[in-house]
């Protein structure tokens, strides 16, 4: 384990109300979160008066420090005005998007959770999104802040809204004192793939440290205005734009979800300076590129990759098309961010070197350090790391406390940059020889035909496994297998070669881009099950 040092001037943790207090009297009247889409903004004066008056709406229905609050399907900005309301109170935060786990699923986490009050937008009126909640918990709705003004929301029942409580003189605790860095802060679901999500916990100095990490990854400042366009359901979405606005008092701007029409007004119109990003967000500018003027994107920094894998042949593509510097970065929900580019200090096809934070290691199956440029596992440890995972019983299976074996495989270079290989659940063992898919896809994706590609193992009676590829060819691209297979055998050894080829109209992804391989190991079964089957790729006497 290589111990990282952290700087010895990191700011002291504080509390939500002192960071309010403070940027309302430096900047009142300076922007704090602009909604992109309705083209409003509320200043960091109307903020901090908003959070006021949302938190003495929970106070009344009892929420105190330590009580959870669900945020159910509630939107940005409506969500942080909300999440920040609750943690006002020293109250724990539970985001849960009950459309995308769907109601039996939400009902099982809910009742992990054990929620006091769960809140769902005002015009959430699908019985759906109610039924999930318990007989015994308390069910608010959230006027949200671009329905102010609107005369019919009292129709909805029980309403949380910044008209109805303006003149509320509920007390509030002191600000200052509300909590401590050591106090639960949040529990946030995984994307839950592959059954019932994950409901992993964290202390505010997991936010905390996360937070200082992304404004150096960034190198952020209180002038920066932020482009956030993912759900703040997510724990990479909280700590790379959220936190570090709470922070450092700088401009946050969202939109509910990415939109490729708008994507370049966005940019030019509110002058963001640096802009998230997912590989399934860069694949679809580069797949119908946009047509914008040289001053389009000339206020922008640079765009954040995270979340899922970046090929290094779509980085290249996309810098060269748009001019924006990529900042690769990797992290996870367990530890949130382990590694970054920077922008001064980065290199194509890496995630970077670790972050600031966090003592970072690669391993050998033995446990011990490997040497650079050698592949081994990526181990984590620190005071960042999530608290644990809460279980159904309500006990709390740690996370932090020791060394967190990430089941990534990486390797560092001699100048310190970290290139991931693979998931130890992907890696393809052929007769012995371990195969990492992204360095078939990477050479799949240098074909001008191939728009995306995923590689896989699949069970081979002699071998073990073999190596498939799905791929997604060009628009109006007719398939032409044999020049895919003639393309990887002039760069690949034939041990790696696909033994079939399969054009597919789209891969599938999770609602965080990640390639879903379960879902394609099922889609080749179907395949070699039905027949025919394509013919299998030339194989040499080995």
């Amino acid at each position: 384990m290589v111990s990282t040092h952290p700087p010895t001037n990191d700011p002291p943790f504080r509390t939500v109300a002192a960071l309010l207090e403070q940027h309302r009297r430096a900047t009142p009247n300076k922007p704090a979160i602009v909604d992109v889409e309705r083209r409003v903004s509320m200043s960091f004066e109307q903020l901090a008066q908003s959070v006021e008056t949302i938190a003495r709406q929970f106070a009344r229905r009892g929420v105190t420090r330590g009580t959870r609050v669900v945020l159910a399907d509630c939107d940005a900005p409506d969500k942080l005005l909300l999440w920040l309301g609750a943690w006002r109170l020293g109250a724990i935060v539970c985001p849960l998007d009950v459309p995308f786990v769907g109601v039996k699923i939400a009902r099982q986490l809910l009742d992990t959770i054990r929620p006091k009050l769960i809140v769902f937008p005002v015009d959430a009126v699908d019985p759906a999104d109610t039924a999930v909640a318990a007989a015994n918990v308390q069910v608010v709705r959230f006027a949200s802040w671009a329905s102010a003004g609107r005369e019919n929301i009292g129709c909805y029942g029980d309403i949380i809204s910044l008209e109805a409580g303006a003149h509320d003189g509920t007390p509030l605790p002191d600000g200052a004192t509300v909590c401590t860095h050591r106090d639960i802060a949040s529990m946030c679901c995984t994307s839950g793939t592959t059954g019932i999500p994950k409901i992993v916990v964290y202390d505010h100095q997991s936010y905390w440290l996360n937070g200082l990490d992304s404004i150096d990854l960034l190198g952020s400042s209180r002038d920066d205005r932020m482009l956030e366009y993912r759900s703040f359901d997510w724990y990479s979405a909280q700590i790379l734009s959220f936190i570090p606005f709470l922070q450092l008092g700088s401009t946050l701007c969202v939109a509910r979800r990415f939109s490729r029409s708008s994507f370049g007004d966005w940019i030019r119109d509110q002058r963001i300076t640096v802009c998230a990003g997912v590989p399934t967000v860069l694949n679809m500018l580069l797949e119908a590129p946009l047509e914008v003027s040289a001053e389009t994107f000339s206020s922008l920094r640079a765009m954040t990759c995270s979340t899922a894998p970046l090929s290094p042949v779509q980085w290249m593509r996309f810098e060269k098309r748009y001019g924006i510097r990529i900042l690769n970065l990797y992290g996870s929900s367990e530890a949130g961010w382990m590694c970054g580019n920077r922008l001064e200090h980065r290199k194509l096809g890496t995630v970077g070197y670790p972050a600031a934070h966090i003592r970072f290691g690669i391993v050998d199956a033995d446990g011990m350090p490997c040497a650079a440029g050698v592949e081994g596992q990526v181990v984590v440890d620190g005071d960042k790391l999530a608290l644990g995972v809460l279980q159904q019983d309500g006990s709390l299976l740690p996370i932090r406390g020791a060394p967190l074996f990430t089941r990534d495989i990486a390797a560092r270079d001699t100048d310190g940059f970290v290139r991931m290989a693979a998931r130890m659940d992907d890696l393809i063992i052929r007769g012995g020889v371990k195969i990492v898919p992204q360095e078939i896809e990477d050479v799949m994706r240098t074909h001008p035909h191939v728009q995306d590609v995923a590689a896989l193992g699949v069970p081979d009676p002699v071998y073990g496994q073999e190596t498939v590829c799905f791929v997604v060819l060009q628009p109006d691209m007719a398939p032409n297998v044999e020049a895919l297979r003639a393309h990887c055998r002039r760069h690949l050894p034939r041990e790696k070669m696909p033994m079939n080829i399969y054009p597919v109209a789209a891969l599938p992804r999770s609602a965080r881009g990640k390639i879903l391989r379960d879902a394609l190991r099922q889609q080749w079964w179907g395949i070699v099950s039905s027949g025919p089957q394509l013919p299998e790729a030339d194989q040499d006497q080995e």
